[in-house]
């Protein structure tokens, strides 16, 4: 069973400013938009905004995002980290994790200097909470 401790920061109240948020959403778009735009990505991304309960539209036009864009923004690291555990979310969304997807998400942890063995392990816990359905922790 996957915790909230092996998802931390996931789902936990990290403060995040409207700038940080839409960053984060332009780098969410630019992910799903490796290998196609499908509905459940841009649905989890209208989730994503509305969680934040951030002032923009998430089918609004964001400037395009990088991934050295998105490390010039948002410093903070634990907002980074969430960053990158939302894009492994994101990859699943549509229920395959897409080699291009993949490799967009490694360059956007690079750029936010999350280490390959970080970035590896938010892969193998997010992967593994998806596949076994164990959405429990998120509910507490």
């Amino acid at each position: 069973m996957t915790t909230n401790e092996d998802l931390y920061p996931l789902f936990t109240d990290v403060p995040m400013s409207t700038d940080d948020a839409t960053a984060i959403v332009a780098a969410l778009k630019d992910i799903a938009e490796s290998d196609g735009m499908h509905d459940d990505e841009l649905r989890m991304i209208e989730g994503f905004v509305e969680m934040l309960n951030a002032d923009f539209d998430a089918n609004e036009q964001l400037a395009p995002m990088t991934p050295a864009a998105l490390a010039a923004r948002v410093t903070d690291p634990t907002i980074r980290m969430v960053a990158i555990q939302c894009g492994v979310l994101l990859a699943w969304a549509d229920g395959a994790f897409s080699d291009k997807e993949r490799a967009r998400i490694a360059e956007y942890a690079e750029a936010l200097g999350v280490t390959g063995e970080a970035y590896e392990k938010i892969e193998r816990v997010i992967t593994k909470w998806v596949k076994a359905g164990d959405f429990g922790p998120v509910m507490a």
